[in-house]
């Protein structure tokens, strides 16, 4: 009864106070790379909304003439188009998008659509011109609520004249300019997640385990031999051992990410 009364303060300690100590420290660590993602993404979806906003505005300013032959100018209407999708999105809803609306992929390939509308204009000009009509009229007419979006894209944009060539210029300085600074960033954070997600499963299992194995020696200390519990408890303090290695790992990972 000594030894069980030994491997039960043990067990009741590592719950109380190891395990417990491991919870708050990740928490801790966790509520850190949050609030330096949110820092980092924040401003980003703000200029991403405004310029996915400007597009949906903009492109009723454009008669993209699609012929049988005319694939080119078929990609850059497709691509527009879905990009001005997104911006009615945006303009509905009256918000600029989340963090955690896009996962990395699906932000990765927005935004490469993003850099293809530049670079369909810019890559076949005298095409494009051919194809591509531009009213200039309407674009006065509605001209306040482009603009409007243009400067939540960046200040640089203030007081700049709406024209034809701004579809491909205001793309392109999105791509290079907002979005390749932190395109590395949602897929650091979305690996860091899920290093932090097999952690908390570890720390959640040995909880468990640890419970049962207090639970067999109250309901049946007198049917299992001494060595099993023994055993059991040597297993509880290697996964706080596990557990507090596999803590200093994410934590030296969040130091890494998102710097």
């Amino acid at each position: 009864m000594a030894e069980l009364s030994i491997i039960i303060s043990i067990l009741a300690a590592l719950l109380t106070g190891g395990f417990l100590m491991i919870f708050i420290e990740s928490q801790k660590v966790a509520g850190s790379v949050t609030d330096r993602f949110h820092f980092i993404m924040n401003p980003f979806l703000r200029s991403f909304s405004s310029y996915v906003r400007f597009i949906s505005s903009f492109k009723t300013c454009f008669t993209f003439k699609v012929t049988k032959d005319s694939d080119y100018i078929k990609r850059l209407k497709d691509d527009v188009e879905k990009v001005a999708g997104l911006g009615g999105k945006s303009i509905i809803s009256g918000q600029d998008y989340p963090a955690d609306y896009f996962t990395a992929k699906e932000l990765n390939s927005i935004c490469k659509t993003i850099n293809n509308i530049w670079y369909l204009i810019d890559g076949n000009q005298s095409y494009i011109d051919k194809h591509l009509e531009f009213d200039s009229r309407h674009a006065e007419m509605f001209s306040q609520y482009a603009k409007d979006y243009l400067e939540g894209i960046s200040p640089k944009y203030k007081g700049i004249p709406l024209t034809k060539d701004m579809l491909a210029k205001v793309s392109g300085d999105f791509f290079v300019d907002v979005y390749q600074p932190i395109q590395d960033v949602l897929f650091e954070y979305e690996f860091w997640q899920k290093k932090e997600k097999g952690f908390k499963i570890l720390i959640l299992a040995t909880i468990v385990f640890t419970l049962l194995t207090m639970m067999l020696i109250l309901l049946l200390n007198c049917y299992i031999p001494m060595w099993v519990y023994k055993a059991l408890c040597v297993i509880c303090c290697g996964l706080l051992i596990l557990g507090l290695f596999k803590l200093i790992k994410i934590e030296n990972l969040s130091k890494k990410i998102m710097r």
